[in-house]
C-alpha cells in the first residue's frame, strides 16, 4: 500500500498572517483531539508533524481506516508557498476561466508564474489571458497557497469537520487528495 494525503488548502495565495492563523489551527486540531500537542516524526518529511490522537474518530467520514498502526500517520503544517498538488492522481482536466478551454495537455510551463511567486495568476496558453489561480477549475483538485494543513494517510473528512475548518481558517478551503 502506498502513502497517500488529504490537504486542506485556503483557496488563497497569500493568506495575512498565516503563521498565525497555522498555530491557532493547529491549537483547534490539539483542543478537538484530532492530533497530539508533541511534535514527532509522523510526515513524510525531514520536518516533524503533529501524530494523530483518538478524536480523530470524530472528523472523519470512516474511522475504521484510521493510521493509528502507521508510522506516517500525522499532520504536516505547511506555511511557505507551496503547489499542494494531486501526485499521481495527476490533472485530468484544466479548464481556463477565461476561453473555457482544458489546457490540462497542454506545456505546464504557465504554472512557474505562480509557483516562483511572480504572480498569483496564471497565463492561459491557449488565449494568453491571465486570472487569478483560484480561478481555474482543475480535476481533480489542486491547492495553492502558502498555509496548508496536509494530513498523512487519513481517509475523508466528514462534511461538518470541513466546514468547521473552513470557519477556522475563515475562508473557503480546497481539499486535496493525494496518492505518492
Amino acid at each position: 500500500m502506498s502513502d497517500h494525503s488529504v490537504s486542506l488548502v485556503p483557496k488563497l495565495s497569500v493568506c495575512n498572517d498565516r503563521k498565525q492563523k497555522a498555530n491557532e489551527t493547529l491549537k483547534w486540531l490539539i483542543s478537538i483531539d484530532a492530533v497530539k500537542s508533541e511534535p514527532s516524526a509522523c510526515i513524510l518529511s525531514s520536518e516533524y508533524g503533529y501524530s494523530i490522537s483518538q478524536g480523530a474518530s470524530k472528523i472523519t467520514a470512516e474511522p475504521e481506516y484510521l493510521p493509528f498502526e502507521l508510522l506516517v500517520n500525522g499532520l504536516e503544517v505547511i506555511t511557505e508557498r507551496q503547489v499542494f498538488h494531486a501526485g499521481e492522481n495527476g490533472i485530468e482536466t484544466l479548464i481556463c476561466p477565461n476561453c473555457q478551454e482544458d489546457i490540462a495537455s497542454e506545456d505546464w510551463e504557465f504554472l512557474n508564474e505562480w509557483s516562483s511567486g511572480e504572480s498569483n495568476n496564471l497565463t492561459c496558453p491557449k488565449c494568453e489571458v491571465g486570472a487569478e489561480i483560484h480561478n481555474f477549475k482543475f480535476i481533480p483538485a489542486w491547492g495553492f497557497s502558502d498555509l496548508g494543513f496536509t494530513f498523512w494517510n487519513w481517509p475523508a473528512f466528514t462534511d461538518t469537520f470541513i466546514e468547521d475548518f473552513k470557519r477556522q481558517v475563515g475562508c473557503d478551503i480546497e481539499v486535496v487528495y493525494a496518492k505518492i
